[in-house]
Order: C-alpha cells, then structure tokens, then sequence
C-alpha cells in the first residue's frame, strides 16, 4: 500500500470522527471539553426518569410517583378484556390488533385528566411535577382489572414509556382475621384420596369480621415471597364468615369457588359448607416450622391482618421476613415484629395446623350484631397446635 493511499484513509477515518463527535455533542445533554486526545465527555444526565410507586387512592384516582419532575407527553386508561388484551396477539393485516387499539385510545379507553404535584406539594393542570394525578372522568368497577398507558419526559428530554395494570379500587375493604394454618402438605394418602386422586395439601383459614369485597387483597408469604403471593378474586363475603384459600393446586378437585355453588371444590380439607379458594401455584408454600403471613390491601399496602410464628432454635428472620416483620412494626396487630413476638412450633407436624384459639369467641360475637374495634390484637398466647379443621374455626 502506498504512502499516498495510507493518506487518503487516515484523512477519511479523520472526518468520520469529526462528524460522529459533532453528533455524540448534538445528541447528549452533555458538557464537554477538547484535549490533545480529542473530546472527553464530563458530565450530563442521559438516565430516564424511574417511577418509585404507583397507588389508586380512591374510586377515580390513579397516582404514579417518579424520580424526579416530568412531563406527561401521551397518556390512555383502558379497561382490561382478557380476549383482547394478550399482549402476543397480533394482527395478520396492517390494522391493529384489539390490544394496541385500546392502548393507543381507538376503543375503549376511559377519559380521563392528568394533574401534576411538583416539589412544593402544588397541585397543576399543566408543567411537570415529580407526582402524577390520572383522575377518570368516571367511578372504576370494584376488582375489575384496567391499565393505564403513558410516556413521560424529564427536564432534559429523557422519556420513559410504561404500562401500569391496576384493578379498580375497592371501597368496600372487609375486615378479615387468618384463624388456622396449615403450614406442611401431607405427603400420604389414605384409601380414600388415593382413589379420588386427592391431597391434603397448605392451606389459611380467614373468618370475616366484616362484609365487604375481596378485590384488591394479597395473602402473602414471607418464606415464599412476593413471587408466590395469593391475589383474592373480586368477591362478597359476610360478616360471621368462614372461607379456606388453598394454597397448593395439587390433584383432583381443586376448584375456585368463586360464585354461589360452594360444592364444587372436592379436594381434602373441604366442604360444601364454607367458600374453597386456590392459589395456581403447584410447588410448596409456607414456611413449616418459621413463617410470617399477612393479609394486605394492595392498593395501599396496609395489614388487614398477619400471624408469626418459628421454631424455637431460629433466633433472626430471613430477608423476606424482615421486610414483613417491618410492617408489622407499623401497624396495631402485634406489638411489634419481632421475632420474640411469634407463636413456637416446635409441636407442629404435617398433620396439625396453627390454631387461633379465641376465633370462635370472636365470630360469636360478630354474629350477636357487636363492632369490633379492629384491627385485632394478636399475640404468640392466642396461638396453639391441634388438629385440622378447616372451615369449622
């Protein structure tokens, strides 16, 4: 290659890098300065803003909380329809599928306006804030599933897209208390459930202290995580009212019943008398012996109602059951989450549950028509071991 050639290309690579620094200092909110070397970037903000919390506070009100300020560039409230909403379908054609049409607002969205809360806590129709306000122009349906579309921009032209499912806010919030654990499946079967194809599988036992509808409650488990979780369907239930969430789906008979017919489920640890509920999850749940276990209102996150309890050599909880035992450090259920505070197991086996042994006392008294100042206490004394009987407190 000769020295002429060599020349030429260094002269072209030269402009090429000229160019493409021209561009990175046109493109990036950057502050730059030229060395021997060439340009050297010093500084900028290149990161999207991230959203911190999401919440729906009331029958019309969605609030998503971020970084820092932005700006709402597009933004659309649809209500979820499972046949028109699986985010793989697609369309054969050029027109959009069922899906992307209610995400860009052609059907089905929900009007609806956007306020802004900046820094000072000032309320704005217009601007930026850190606290985003999506009012609906009407109520949302109790348990029924929507999702909310929206792009924001920062005050340097980083942009976030997202898509927020949420399920229409519940007004109605029963008061629940958990009243039996069964905390180990049963690995045998008798006679009866090898020829029905049945188990004796994990499962909680709630009694309603006071009507209202489920949508909107988590059961949660500190040994499994948030990943395992129970969402409860949009359902009414009674005051005086026993139901079982079942919280394996292993065998025959494991049916939801989540309408009037209460003698669908013919699973063990059933009856046609009292509600069965059941989780999708195939694989063990609940801590046997060490666990804490909450009720939660997801849509803000406050305790309905929890039980702890551990064996006597575990002296600390694990990560996940921190983060539990904190929140119970926030609320009136217990004095406060420390481990000290939880029921002892030691006499647990596969085939006892955890019994709260005042339930029944409290059930009565619900049914004599007395308010319960709620939430109940709770304590390890009100805890013991005994046989199941689920269904029946």
């Amino acid at each position: 290659m000769t020295f002429t050639k060599i020349k030429e290309m260094l002269l072209v690579a030269g402009e090429a890098l000229l160019i493409a620094g021209i561009t990175v200092v046109a493109v990036l909110p950057v502050s730059c300065k030229i060395t021997e070397q060439g340009i050297k970037l010093v500084g900028g903000d290149y990161v999207p803003p991230v959203l911190n919390n999401f919440t729906v506070t009331d029958e019309k009100t969605v609030v998503l909380e971020f970084s820092e300020n932005v700006e709402v560039s597009g933004y659309v409230v649809a209500k979820v329809v499972d046949d028109q909403f699986d985010s793989m379908e697609h369309s054969g054609d050029f027109d959009l599928s069922p899906a992307l049409e209610r995400a860009s607002g052609v059907y089905g969205s929900v009007a609806c306006s956007v306020l802004y809360l900046d820094e000072e806590d000032v309320e704005q129709s217009a601007g930026n804030g850190r606290v985003l306000k999506f009012v609906l122009d009407e109520q949302m349906e109790i348990g029924e599933g929507y999702e909310l579309y929206t792009k924001v921009t920062d005050s340097v032209g980083n942009t976030l897209t997202l898509v927020v499912p949420f399920t229409g806010y519940n007004s109605r919030v029963p008061e629940l208390m958990i009243t039996e654990v069964q905390t180990e499946s049963v690995s045998s079967q008798n006679k009866a459930e090898k020829e029905a194809g049945t188990y004796r599988n994990e499962y909680v036992e709630i009694l309603v202290l006071k009507s209202g509808n489920l949508a909107g409650l988590e059961l949660c488990s500190g040994y499994d995580g948030e990943t395992k979780k129970y969402e409860f369907p949009a359902i009414e239930v009674t005051a005086g009212e026993v139901f079982v969430v079942h919280m394996r789906n292993r065998g025959n008979g494991c049916i939801s019943e989540e309408g009037d017919d209460l003698s669908l489920a013919t699973s063990s640890y059933t009856s046609n008398q009292v509600r069965d509920l059941w989780t999708s999850i195939e694989t063990t749940t609940l801590g046997n012996k060490t666990d804490i276990i909450i009720v939660r209102n997801r849509a803000n996150r406050r305790l309905l109602d929890a039980v702890m309890f551990r064996a006597s050599n575990i002296e600390a909880w694990t990560k996940t059951m921190v983060d539990y035992s904190q929140l119970l450090d926030e609320e009136q259920i217990y004095l406060s989450g420390d481990i000290e505070n939880a029921f002892v197991t030691d006499s647990l086996t596969a085939t006892k549950t955890l019994h709260r042994t005042d339930a029944a006392t409290w059930q009565q008294q619900i049914l004599d028509g007395i308010i319960l100042d709620y939430p109940i206490p709770s304590c390890s004394e009100v805890w013991t071991v005994s046989e199941p009987s689920p269904g029946t407190l």
